[in-house]
């Protein structure tokens, strides 16, 4: 039996963050899987994880408004606002231990943003069941566009397992043409100047096609998502207090990585919310070279709120014992 299983599971009866929608008995030998609860993850996707060592465990809570940006019904367990959405309760499951890999969609940072939020690592692609069926409806910024299907997971290594059994895609043997908003310790990349993150979705979708054009991988500094104000475009739209109060919550080009049909990739930096998105063109190659530059950026993990979170016996009274 896979250690930890009986408590994963036992913590996911308990729900305590009311994050889950359905638990499932999971093959105990393997990883566990929760996924969102939306029709638009078709089933085929655990058929390919499965073989490669995961197990449905849980069916998760998203946003009670579909693709809604925050979810006034669940909460960031460190910070106490709002838990982004709308893969709000998937991430609160990969963040709590109580799964080790989360499947969630993505249309304007539904799978990134609340993967940031948890300073937990998250990855979108097109390249994700690119064959499934999806019924196009616009945004709330009047954009008619699909989703990406992604991944959020703690651990680099689970998370790159479940890519590859996905996509079939591994880390190529360089990063390739990297540009990027700063100067990072130990990569080579190329500075340019970048569009305002704040930027109105259209403005800010073009200059990401553009840019990725002419790069094999892209990389900037996202967040802090949803830490000093309510990144939610259905509260923004109201006036110019709403709107700066949704541009303070610092959702980026998150918000548009979907839209330019780019794959991505964020691994968490030490302030709270905060982590280094890297982004490329949907192609294989570029892709393998993403992997490759993800491989090298060594992300945060806080030490202390993996021992208040990641002991599931804390959600016990005088501890659970197996």
């Amino acid at each position: 039996m896979k250690e930890n299983y009986l408590l994963q599971h036992k913590t996911a009866l308990l729900n305590p963050y009311g994050s889950i929608v359905q638990v499932l008995d999971g093959d105990p030998d393997k990883l566990l899987v929760g996924i969102k609860n939306v029709r638009s993850i078709p089933n085929t996707l655990m058929h390919k994880l499965e073989p490669a060592g995961f197990t449905l465990h849980t069916i998760d809570k998203k946003s009670q408004l579909a693709g809604r940006a925050v979810d006034t019904q669940l909460i960031n367990p460190i910070s106490g606002r709002y838990m982004s959405g709308s893969s709000s309760g998937t991430a609160i499951n990969v963040f709590a231990g109580i799964n080790d890999l989360g499947i969630g969609n993505d249309g304007g940072g539904s799978v990134l943003a609340p993967a940031i939020s948890l300073n937990i690592l998250s990855f979108i692609s097109k390249r994700i069941e690119a064959d499934r069926p999806q019924q196009l409806k616009p945004n709330t910024d009047n954009i008619t566009a699909g989703n990406s299907i992604g991944f959020m997971a703690r651990d680099k290594k689970i998370l790159y397992r479940a890519i590859k059994a996905a996509i079939g895609i591994t880390p190529a043997a360089s990063s390739g043409l990297v540009f990027a908003d700063r100067e990072y310790p130990g990569i080579d990349a190329q500075v340019i100047a970048i569009k305002d993150p704040a930027a109105p979705r259209a403005e800010l979708t073009d200059f990401l096609q553009e840019v990725l054009s002419r790069c094999d991988v892209f990389m900037i500094t996202e967040g802090p998502i949803d830490l000093e104000g309510f990144g939610d475009s259905l509260f923004g739209h109201f006036d110019e207090r709403t709107r700066n109060l949704q541009r303070a919550a610092g959702k980026g080009y998150v918000r548009v990585c979907n839209l330019a049909g780019a794959t991505a990739l964020s691994l968490p930096q030490s302030a709270l919310g905060t982590a280094t998105l890297l982004m490329c063109e949907s192609k294989p190659d570029k892709i393998a070279r993403l992997l490759c530059l993800g491989e090298r950026i060594e992300e945060a993990h806080d030490e202390l709120i993996e021992r208040y979170f990641l002991d599931l016996n804390n959600y016990f009274i005088d501890g659970y014992e197996i």
